[in-house]
């Protein structure tokens, strides 16, 4: 055909032929332009009924606009030919691209986007394209993406597993409705851009097989080996986002592009700490890189380590375990051999890894914790236990086995002195020091809430730490404590940066002799801040969590308080500012502590960072699971009929309010600024929530239609923060806290005049201690709340709204307070963070007067949230289960968490290229 003129198309070249046609470039005489023609293939040239449809498909492709959509620009009958005229993309097949090597995480999730953009524009039309696969995707020279074939490949690609040649498609690529030859629409199309996605990762497709059987049984029968498995350095909710693409039950598949899209969008997010950092960082190193051996041995010198694997490698999972059982095997060789005689510099050290979990030495009823910290010698990890017989243990890296410190019952977050003599912890209310070799514990101060991390200065003089998300400090040798740095003050303005000052950092004396660096903000969107004790210098230093300094001139944190990835800030101690861009060192990774000689510890994450909302019965048990995964769960309150619950959640470091169905799992997003909205409450008719935001400053008071229609009203706003606790079963009040400067937090109440077109503000409950956490009881005549009145948060109750005989629920500490919805039990969360913390459950009375019967401990759980007095769980009406979040891959069957050891951590990414 080349030379040849068809209508007034002038054939160039032939570009490609397969089953269902030809593709030729040629050039349209008319418009002196470049272009695709598609002829159907000789086999179907007679068959009216494929010609009808291919003109009928023509029209519906030729009706989209999107930039990565092949162009259609008409069909015509020339000559006894149907064809159809497009735009020519001058570039390969993606197919090719994927036959060089697996792609950049960051180019496949890009492409991945691209590609379900176009989907979204054509499923938004009506039109499914039945055959997306890596050869009906062009690239151009820029990296757009464009999608070819729609229309034709749903016409003639009949597979070989039907005989009824029904089943329209690539085998590979089928959905399991598709091949059984079912009813397709849209959800088919995400299926396959699930199966790209996938093959752009491993250079595989999920369902690998020589013959077409094979790949339908998979289809129908198997589930794909996890990307996670057959690669190194991919996040693990790329794992989470393919299983729900590739649900076999289209049902539980993603049932629209654009929800495929906005978890895309998050996976990129996940990638770079700031929505405007580059995509093209390296994708952070595997957390199965590791073998899990225990120190002595994985410390002996003699054995090699393999380098570390990059991200662009595959790794095949039956190979990375026998390396992994090689590498376990030849260190057990070298057992005994000094620590000593392994210690190099850090510059000369190799890169080294190893994994324990010490579960042995803290068997029940103790169990391994979240805090771990290695000396500054490298020579001891400090670790401890939690429950009735948790306390601090010590891992000596020449010893197999840790041992137990005696004497530190309920340690919790365990620093260093700089001599690695001492280690400090918090317990029982008091900051407290041990020699590294046991003997007596020492304390140092008593502590005004739990301890959110310390740190002892350069010169061993004094200690720093973090209690009621202020700073303070401490002689190191015990006496009374002084404030430091207040929990609102800040640079430049009394209120910002607010939030909380916690896991304070002293760097080492080459920046100064007393310069901290520390976390500053809420429970979920943190950022790290460097200060000058001595001049005051600070400089806010970007989004972040728990920064610890490396000696290779990095702060290695997390990227968020509940975001289980570790990266690396390039920073300098002569300026103390950052000197580049942060990126990936581990996935899934939590808690990092560095020695001086460059060794990183760290803890493995609590499943895939992510959480889930769950139903637990009275004894603890989870029934069921409620909605969708999110970054960061807070909040969550069931509305007055029980159907729907609201939850305060983080997705893409934005906290909102969303709404779920119970019964459905379908959720609404009720605020999407990006500001903070929090602690939703419904109104009694489960019409309006009202929220907790600081959208226009500082924390006000906002109610919006619980359908998420209409304007969102602000019904408190002042200077100060408002914090909403309730809202009364009449409709009548809604309560709140006050932080005033003169008195601290107080207990408001807002009352709604006659005809609900106004809310006033009247005080509740003011005196000299924090009041806070309130809620009315179900007839509203009392009022549960938190007070520090005692020197420790307590539950009270008083009558409402006039005041009077105060009653005390708790006498072990109590926070967290909800009613039943019968009035005749209150519930609290008992215990200090990461020390045993329990649901308790009180029988009351609020007849004449009010009286309080028999308590109940119900069941220990992550999601009660004790650090945090606003309860972050709900009851159901008949109270018999509990609605709260725990980490997904979180339960009695989760393996437990690892203390993950790297050696010089720095060799694996020294020659990495900056950003």
């Amino acid at each position: 055909m080349v030379g040849q003129t068809i209508a007034h198309y002038k054939i160039l070249e032939k570009l490609g032929s397969g089953g269902m046609g030809e593709v030729w470039k040629a050039e349209d005489t008319q418009l002196r332009r470049t272009v695709a023609l598609k002829f159907l293939s000789s086999a179907t040239v007679g068959d009216d009924e494929v010609k009808a449809r291919l003109i009928r498909e023509a029209q519906a492709s030729a009706s989209l606009d999107h930039p990565n959509i092949c162009q259609v620009f008409g069909i015509h009958e020339e000559q006894g030919e149907t064809f159809i005229a497009m735009a020519y993309i001058d570039g390969p097949p993606l197919a090719d691209k994927i036959k060089e090597r697996p792609l950049p995480v960051e180019e496949a999730l890009d492409l991945a986007i691209q590609i379900g953009g176009g989907l979204q524009e054509a499923h938004e039309k009506g039109i499914v394209h039945r055959d997306i696969k890596p050869q009906n995707i062009i690239l151009t020279a820029k990296g757009q993406v464009k999608i070819m074939d729609f229309g034709l490949a749903s016409l003639t690609g009949r597979s070989k597993l039907t005989k009824t040649g029904t089943t329209l498609g690539t085998p590979a690529y089928m959905a399991p409705e598709q091949l059984e030859g079912r009813q397709v629409d849209r959800r088919a199309d995400i299926w396959a851009l699930g199966c790209v996605l996938y093959e752009m990762l491993t250079q595989q497709t999920p369902f690998e097989a020589e013959y077409e059987q094979a790949i339908g049984y998979g289809i129908l029968n198997e589930d794909p080996e996890p990307v996670t498995a057959l690669r190194g350095g991919l996040p693990s909710r790329v794992d989470g986002f393919l299983a729900k693409a590739l649900a076999k039950d289209k049902e539980e598949r993603y049932q629209h592009v654009d929800e495929m899209l906005v978890d895309l969008r998050g996976l990129t997010k996940k990638l770079t700490p700031e929505k405007s950092a580059s995509l093209s960082r390296p994708a952070a190193a595997s957390s199965q890189s590791s073998p899990k051996v225990g120190p002595a041995q994985a410390l002996a010198p003699q054995q090699p380590t393999a380098p570390a694997v990059s991200s662009e490698e595959l790794v095949p999972k039956r190979k990375l375990r026998l390396a992994w059982a090689v590498a376990a095997v030849a260190a057990l060789v070298a057992l005994g051999v000094s620590l000593l005689y392994f210690r190099q510099t850090a510059t000369e050290a190799p890169l080294r890894r190893f994994t324990f979990t010490p579960s042995e030495a803290v068997a029940a009823p103790a169990t391994f914790h979240s805090n771990v910290a290695i000396s500054p010698n490298g020579k001891h990890i400090a670790f401890t236990t939690a429950g009735s017989e948790g306390k601090l243990w010590v891992q000596d890296l020449d010893q197999r086995r840790p041992r137990a410190i005696g004497g530190t019952e309920g340690a919790i977050n365990p620093f260093w002195s700089p001599e690695s003599d001492f280690i400090g912890f918090g317990a029982a209310g008091e900051l407290k020091k041990v020699s590294v070799q046991g003997g007596l514990a020492i304390r140092l101060c008593e502590l005004s809430s739990t301890l959110y991390g310390a740190s002892w200065s350069p010169d061993g003089e004094v200690i720093v730490f973090s209690s009621g998300l202020k700073l303070y400090e401490v002689p190191s040798r015990g006496g009374t404590s002084n404030l430091l740095i207040l929990r609102e003050e800040s640079e430049g303005s009394p209120r910002g940066p607010t939030g909380g000052k916690v896991f304070p950092r002293f760097l080492p004396s080459e920046a100064g002799a007393r310069v901290l660096v520390f976390t500053i903000g809420s429970s979920t969107a943190q950022t790290m801040m460097v200060q000058n004790l001595e001049t005051g210098q600070r400089e806010l230093l970007g989004p972040g969590a728990t920064p610890f300094y490396s000696p290779s001139g990095h702060l290695v944190h997390q990227t968020g308080p509940q975001a289980h990835d570790l990266w690396a800030l390039p920073f300098s101690l002569d300026t103390l500012t950052a000197t580049g861009d942060a990126f990936p060192i581990s996935e899934n990774s939590r808690g990092p502590t560095v020695a001086a000689d460059g060794t990183l510890v760290y803890l493995d994450g609590i499943g895939s960072g992510r959480q889930q909302l769950v139903w637990l019965d009275r004894s603890g048990e989870k029934t069921g699971e409620i909605g969708q995964a999110h970054e960061v769960i807070g909040s969550s309150a069931l509305s007055p009929d029980g159907r729907l619950v609201a939850v305060e959640a983080t997705e893409d470091s934005n906290e909102d309010v969303w709404v779920y169905d119970i019964a459905r799992g379908v959720r609404i997003r009720m605020t999407s600024a990006p500001e903070s909205d929090r602690r939703p409450v419904w109104s009694p008719a489960g019409d309006e929530l009202a929220f907790t935001s600081n959208r226009v400053g500082n924390r006000d008071i906002f109610l919006r239609q619980a359908d998420g229609t209409g304007e969102r009203k602000v019904l408190a706003a002042t200077p100060h923060t408002e914090l909403l606790c309730d809202w009364s079963r009449d409709g009548k009040y809604l309560l709140y806290s006050l932080n005033d400067p003169e008195t601290g937090n107080d207990l408001w109440r807002l009352e709604r005049n006659e005809d609900g077109s106004a809310w006033e503000p009247h005080p509740f409950l003011q005196t000299p201690f924090s009041e806070h956490s309130a809620k009315f009881s179900p007839d509203h005549r009392y009022v549960a709340y938190v007070s520090n009145e005692s020197g420790q948060d307590e539950v009270y109750v008083q009558p409402f709204p006039e005041g009077g005989r105060k009653v005390t629920v708790s006498n072990n500490g109590g926070k967290s307070v909800r009613w039943s919805q019968d009035g005749r039990e209150l519930f609290y969360v008992e215990g200090e963070a990461f020390a045993g913390e329990t649901l308790v459950a009180v029988s009351v009375s609020s007849g004449s007067s009010f009286s309080v019967g028999s308590t109940t401990r119900l069941f220990k759980h992550p999601g009660l949230r004790p650090g945090l007095s606003y309860p972050y769980y709900d009851v159901s009406a008949d109270g018999q289960r509990f609605i709260l979040a725990e980490p997904v891959g979180a339960g009695p069957d989760a393996p437990e968490p690892s203390i993950r050891v790297v050696q010089n951590w720095y060799e694996e990414f020294r020659g990495r290229k900056p950003n």
